[in-house]
């Protein structure tokens, strides 16, 4: 499957990925998931990968970056729409880390 990384924090090794089947994200936890450990995927990678369902959720496995000419423009279009430097996301839910966020949302 094909996605685009949406958030992605190498020290905690954690990512969320939305893929082409427009269903539930994909959260990725640890390197031991990709094809190559020298690399973390970070906003706007396009990747390939498998899934794997756990619970309600589902994760990523065997991912691997996609060659690309640029980074996908998907996060940018999706952040807060009221603070450009708050990090967060405002699809599918705003987590209503910014002030603004905070006073409009929280």
């Amino acid at each position: 499957m094909i996605g685009v990384v949406l958030w992605g924090k190498e020290e905690s090794e954690t990512a969320v990925i939305w893929c082409e089947d427009q269903a539930s994200m994909i959260y990725l936890n640890g390197r031991r998931h990709l094809r190559d450990a020298s690399w973390w995927p970070g906003p706007g990678d396009l990747v390939e990968l498998d899934n794997e369902i756990a619970g309600n959720r589902r994760h990523a496995r065997r991912v691997s970056r996609l060659p690309q000419g640029q980074k996908s423009k998907v996060p940018q279009e999706i952040r807060c729409p009221f603070d450009p430097s708050c990090t967060s996301l405002s699809f599918p839910v705003c987590d209503y880390t910014c002030p603004p966020c905070e006073q409009r949302c929280g």
